[in-house]
């Protein structure tokens, strides 16, 4: 049992400095994952990108419509809502909003644009 004596103190951490650390630890991954969780809510997704596509075409349809009325139409797999209202104060302008909502009824995305009424 020659080598069972230690000549030295043996350095170890104590339970309050590993309970500190992973404190530490909980905390830099919980910011972590929060600024994962917005930057991929931001994001501009493929689904974003196509409800805006959706909302760009049924807009030119719009334009060139001579009955502009409020409607909802569902295109691919998107719902998207039509408000067609006069522009206020200014006679012979309508507005028209269009939002686009999924499967889940979440607002996709948006678009909006005043237009001369047809004569």
């Amino acid at each position: 049992m020659a080598g069972s004596k230690l000549k030295g103190r043996v350095k170890s951490s104590s339970i309050l400095e590993v309970i500190v650390s992973m404190v530490i630890i909980v905390i830099v991954f919980g910011v972590a994952m929060m600024i994962y969780t917005n930057v991929l809510r931001l994001s501009l997704s493929a689904k974003k990108l196509k409800a805006q596509a959706l909302l760009q075409e049924t807009m030119l349809k719009a334009e060139h419509s001579t009955e502009n009325t409020s409607q909802s139409v569902t295109v691919a797999d998107f719902r998207i809502e039509q408000e067609v209202k006069p522009y206020p104060d200014m006679a012979g302008l309508i507005e028209i909003h269009l939002t686009a909502f999924d499967a889940n009824q979440q607002k996709i995305a948006e678009l909006q644009k005043v237009i001369t009424s047809a004569p």
